[in-house]
């Protein structure tokens, strides 16, 4: 028994040696995650409550997620302790913790008034949320890497700060916790990338209001009583260095072994040609947008929604690039300068267009991604998952017509980029080149989709046009074409296509117009002045013959089985008027009769002396 109690201790004791080694150098973007979840859950529009439901329910999820549960029916606590943690998803249980505490506090806040059972309520809750805050340090500095352990550090005093401001006793403390967050936040602004400066400023921004109100209170009570504060805070407000540079330090020799991706290239490459990009933010967008492309896959292994997510990410970085250079623009046009000033206006306005015809190309590159994959399923060899929408030929037909658009614009752009440097003139004309070259295979394959569109509906001589223009198109750019290139081998496969389908929809059209043919000779032959009867010899009874009397119109089961009229309608014989020529009326001679249609003449003094007498 001794010896198993023995294996099992050594047992314990391996399985957290193991856990300790697999916990350690963790990462937690810790501003980021509240910065996110505060913007999503309410607190965009100033509702803590609803933050505070959405952080219950959050840890409920980690709880059971990470099988870190208190006890079954009684409440039992369970310390959180480094042997624990895994990974980060456990570093997330303090922080949400603190999360919750602050905004319960904010809340009661939001109501408290006079009332000073929720102020004291509130000043809990702070209270609660700086001991979460406090916890989460102890294990990022143990179990975390440099930045971030910086980051729980300027966390923490933020909480610590919120909770003495709002005790309104120690202003002195107050103050301290809020300079050091403020150093902690400028120190991480300066190492990470731009989404975490600007998270970084706007923390700062956050602050300074608390700063000043410290300020202007630490004043009146003189001075306040300094001898609680330990070394850090005294530094801090000292303004020395303290443990929090120490940090900054490690952190800086974390990152010099890695390249920055900002740093990894100063220069932009279009067409064999090198674009100066001197904006540090500007180079790391781009870089951040290469990375987000070289996720991308083929359109059969990865689906167009986490496509079109990949590139959505990588033309929000394009465009935060070309915010920068125009930052950078309306900077140095208020400089009043010479020469120099002029040559960096100069670049800032080739790279801000590079990037623009960079992006309209990426578009184009999105464009075709999309064509690609709604190719492959209306060829059947992508498998459609479960709410997906079908691909139509309609669809490929507006994709086309996006692309021709895009290209329209790219070859007015395209040759502005280099305009007035050396080898422009060579750039421009390929370019022109190339789109021409392109819009022409378009505009055949835009007519293979149109020509689709007509098969499905049955319109098989329009289809037939159709695809022979699809192929006059194809065979125009092979002949433009280099041999060898890549749209060459694409306009030839598009030509053999089209001269297939087009041979295919001939053949259905003629067979569709022959069974049309043969269905009208049965319909003419099956067309009788006789009655009918219905199947099986019962007699229709049809209930328009019988409108005035009450005659059941169905003869079975079914609606199929109702009779309302025959259709066509019955054939009545009628009786034939016979036909009168009159032919005789030419010969006949008809007698004078101008001696009875005379008129007798009379004077006009006897028809005046008659007037009367009529």
């Amino acid at each position: 028994m001794e010896r198993f109690e023995e294996r099992m201790a050594e047992a314990e004791m391996a399985d957290a040696a193991t856990k300790q080694e697999l916990a350690s150098n963790l990462t937690l973007d810790i501003l980021q995650i509240v910065k996110v979840s505060q913007s999503q859950h309410g607190l965009r529009h100033g509702d803590h409550t609803r933050y505070r439901q959405y952080c219950t329910r959050r840890l409920a999820r980690m709880y059971k997620a990470l099988n870190f549960s208190h006890g079954r029916g009684k409440y039992q606590k369970r310390a959180l302790s480094p042997e624990v943690v895994a990974d980060a998803n456990h570093l997330m249980i303090p922080l949400i913790s603190a999360e919750r505490a602050w905004s319960y506090a904010m809340e009661l806040k939001t109501g408290a008034g006079n009332d000073p059972r929720k102020r004291s309520h509130m000043i809990r809750r702070l209270r609660k949320a700086t001991v979460h805050a406090s916890e989460l340090v102890a294990l990022c500095k143990q179990l975390g890497n440099a930045k971030t352990a910086l980051e729980a550090e300027a966390y923490s005093c933020f909480m610590f700060g919120n909770f003495l401001a709002e005790q309104e006793r120690d202003w002195s403390r107050a103050l301290a916790k809020f300079m050091r967050a403020r150093k902690a936040f400028e120190q991480l602004a300066r190492v990470g990338g731009s989404e975490q400066a600007e998270v970084c400023r706007e923390r700062i921004e956050e602050l300074e209001p608390n700063l000043r109100y410290c300020t202007y209170k630490r004043g009146n009570s003189k001075g306040g009583d300094e001898s609680g504060l330990d070394a850090d805070d005294l530094a801090a407000l000292e303004g020395e260095s303290c443990a929090d540079d120490e940090r900054l330090k490690g952190l800086l020799s974390e990152d010099s072994g890695k390249p920055s991706a900002s740093e990894a290239s100063t220069s932009l490459m279009w067409r064999g040609h090198e674009i100066p990009l001197r904006n540090k933010d500007a180079r790391g967008c781009v870089a951040t947008a290469a990375n987000q492309l070289a996720k991308l896959e083929s359109p059969l292994t990865m689906s167009a929604d986490r496509g079109l997510a990949i590139y959505d990410k990588a033309f929000m970085a394009y465009n935060d690039a070309k915010q920068h250079l125009r930052d950078e623009m309306a900077a140095a046009s208020s400089v009043q300068g010479g020469s120099e000033s002029t040559t960096r206006i100069m670049e800032i306005k080739l790279s801000d267009r590079a990037l623009s015809v960079l992006l309209l190309e990426k578009t184009i590159e999105r464009n075709k991604f999309l064509v690609a994959s709604a190719t492959a399923k209306l060829a059947g060899e992508i498998k459609l998952e479960k709410g997906e929408k079908v691909a139509r030929p309609e669809d490929l037909v507006h994709l086309y017509n996006t692309l021709l658009r895009n290209f329209e614009e790219l070859a007015e752009s395209g040759p502005e980029v280099l305009r007035g440097l050396e080898g422009a003139n060579k750039v421009e004309e390929s370019v022109r080149m190339d789109c021409m070259l392109e819009q022409a295979l378009l505009q055949g394959q835009r007519a293979a989709a149109l020509a689709a569109v007509h098969l499905g509906a049955g319109s098989h001589a329009e289809a037939a046009v159709l695809y022979a223009r699809a192929a006059e198109h194809a065979a125009k750019v092979q002949d433009r074409a280099p041999k060898s290139s890549e749209i060459a081998a694409v306009a030839h496969k598009v030509q053999n296509d089209a001269r297939k389908a087009r041979c295919i929809a001939l053949a259905d059209g003629t067979i569709a117009h022959v069974a049309g043919q043969k269905g009208l000779r049965s319909g003419l032959d099956s067309v009788s002045i006789q009655e009918s009867a219905s199947a099986g010899g019962i007699e229709a009874q049809y209930l328009l013959d019988h409108l005035d009397e009450y005659k059941s119109a169905v003869l079975g089961k079914g609606a199929s089985k109702v009779h309302i009229m025959p259709i066509p309608p019955k054939m009545t014989p009628i009786a034939v008027n016979p036909i009168v020529l009159d032919v005789a009326g030419d010969e006949i001679v008809y007698p004078d009769l101008e001696e009875r249609a005379a008129v007798k003449k009379t004077s006009t003094l006897r028809n005046l002396f008659s007037f009367g007498k009529r």
